[in-house]
């Protein structure tokens, strides 16, 4: 590898590392993709819900129109309780419209991956590269080299991980912490199993039939177990998430015995009031599966020219949506410190690249400019999950009697909408600001020089 280059080995092609495809196309940085599955986009996984801090990045690299076209907007949650009774809706997508400018919006992951690759130039795309399963990886003094399964191997600059909660990434990371010895403090290397799984989930892809109607959020609440229904224009998704009786930090693989296992004991919970159970939605799936839920935040997202991005640093529970959003403000962020450490020394040479302290500086700077933005994320996607399952007397409380109060879901609302406000956008993109509220952008899009 040349010291007078920049490659970027991005490990993982879901929607964390497609944004970042675009996020280097967009700097004319060389990079590759390397995707584990057999297709960039696979018609599998549940819906996902686009909070407007990750609309307006999409909006930046000009991808809203189509994301608009095949997704539907969301303006309030119904909730009911295990008994199908009215525990109060909720409208805090009616208030993130207010407050940023736009609603939520609920997409398929095939949708969202569909848009994000079609969205790259063909240049880029050939860089994207399934059937390429990483088993190892090695650092030096002026490069990175990942090999994969088929034998193949690939050399760069940087290794970007942004494969998952599950990141072979983050692992081999660990261990090539650990085998620095001394110059590492133990302390400072994460933990070989960094997430706590307190839940598990089941989610269910059915027909969007009357009288569901592409657009409907509905929640259904109660001891142990929640659901949320989020509904398309061909398909619904629901959600459940059930309290595990001891939480762990083992993994498991669900089979279809588990499913129904699953169905058998929360099937007759309704989905909606006066309507569907999940023992209907799973009749008449078109697609089903089961996870756990971890959750958690490492200490350190990077080590020498490794860097984490999305699930890999960082994983909450489904129940505010702000996953997948947080993963591609990751990669903005991420972006903008190497965006300026190329501007720092290229003040003097137009075609110098960094060197191995500036990038891992730039590294620094970026889980120091997200961390406390995520722990935050954590705890209240946290706090919605033991809320809504009931998972103690004050959550209960919480859940039945503040949190059904619109004029409370306002006010935390408003009281949230600075610190969205101030969520970054791409600094060296130039596009068209799309979403105004009553709370100012603290960072606005670059403009279009004309």
């Amino acid at each position: 590898m040349s010291p007078n280059a920049f490659k970027a080995i991005v490990v993982g092609g879901g929607p964390v590392g497609l944004t970042a495809a675009h996020a280097l196309s967009r700097a004319n940085l060389d990079f590759v993709v390397l995707e584990r599955r057999a297709k960039m986009v696979e018609d599998a996984g549940s819906n996902l819900v686009l909070l407007p801090i990750g609309l307006r990045v999409l909006g930046q690299l000009g991808l809203l129109p189509t994301i608009e076209s095949v997704s539907s907007p969301m303006s309030r949650f119904k909730r009911i309780d295990h008994g199908g009774k009215d525990i109060g809706d909720t409208l805090w997508f009616t208030y993130f419209k207010e407050n940023h400018g736009a609603y939520p919006r609920v997409i398929s992951r095939h949708d969202l991956m569909q848009t994000l690759h079609d969205g790259l130039p063909p240049e880029a795309q050939a860089k994207l590269l399934p059937n390429k399963k990483v088993t190892d990886l090695s650092t030096g003094p002026d490069g990175v080299t990942v090999t994969c399964a088929d034998g193949t191997s690939y050399s760069g600059t940087v290794i970007v991980g942004a494969d998952g909660a599950h990141s072979k990434v983050r692992d081999l990371m660990r261990t090539a912490a650990l085998q620095t010895g001394s110059s590492n403090k133990r302390s400072d290397i994460n933990e070989e199993k960094p997430f706590l799984t307190t839940y598990r989930a089941m989610w269910v892809r059915f027909p969007t039939v009357a009288p569901i109607k592409a657009g409907d959020a509905s929640e259904t609440h109660g001891h142990d177990c929640t659901l949320q229904l989020f509904a398309g224009e061909k398909t619904s998704v629901i959600g459940i998430y059930e309290r595990m009786d001891k939480s762990t930090r083992e993994g498991v693989r669900y089979s279809q015995t588990d499913e129904e296992k699953f169905v058998e004991r929360w099937g007759h919970l309704p989905v909606i009031q006066g309507g569907m159970t999940i023992r209907d939605a799973y009749t008449n799936r078109t697609q089903a599966g089961m996870v756990n839920l971890e959750e958690g935040i490492l200490k350190r997202w990077s080590w020498d020219r490794i860097v984490l991005a999305g699930d890999a640093a960082h994983k909450f529970t489904p129940s505010t949506g702000a996953g997948c959003n947080n993963g591609i403000v990751d990669v903005v962020a991420l972006a903008n410190e190497l965006y300026h450490a190329f501007r720092d020394v290229r003040v003097s040479d137009p075609d110098a690249f960094p060197d191995k302290d500036q990038i891992l500086a730039a590294f620094n700077d970026y889980q120091q400019e997200r961390f406390d933005t995520v722990k935050d994320g954590l705890a209240s996607a946290s706090q919605a999950t033991g809320a809504a399952t009931w998972s103690d007397i004050t959550h209960k409380f919480v859940d039945r009697h503040v949190l059904s109060k619109q004029s409370l879901q306002k006010f935390f609302s408003n009281r949230n909408a600075p610190t969205l406000a101030r969520t970054p956008v791409f600094e060296y993109v130039e596009g068209e600001e799309q979403m105004v509220g009553k709370f100012p952008w603290a960072h606005p899009i670059k403009g279009v020089v004309s």
